[in-house]
């Protein structure tokens, strides 16, 4: 996971995912990167796991369908509990000045 001061949490994503390759030693090497906000280096360790699992889900499922809030809920049975939280502490930080 690597926080990325460019994602616009507020109004696009909370994080985003790519598979990335590159070469090493005449190798190929591939890998999964997640990247999320860096305005979540400072919150509760649930709010990280419920963007992280979302990223996840986002490996299998593209869409958020019933499908992909099914494998987030599996993951993480508070998923919806959590998202509407870190919602509000958003909208927060936001009306108080402290989003950016």
């Amino acid at each position: 996971m690597i926080y990325d001061d460019k994602l616009d949490v507020l109004h696009q994503a909370l994080g985003s995912h790519s598979f990335v390759a590159r070469v090493q030693g005449g190798k190929l090497k591939t890998k999964n990167e997640i990247r999320i906000g860096s305005v979540f280096k400072k919150v509760p360790i649930e709010f990280l796991k419920m963007i992280t699992v979302h990223e996840l889900a986002h490996i299998k499922e593209k869409q958020h369908n019933k499908a992909f809030y099914q494998l987030c809920q599996h993951m993480e049975s508070d998923y919806h509990q959590l998202e509407f939280d870190m919602r509000l502490y958003l909208t927060h930080l936001d009306i108080t000045g402290k989003l950016y």
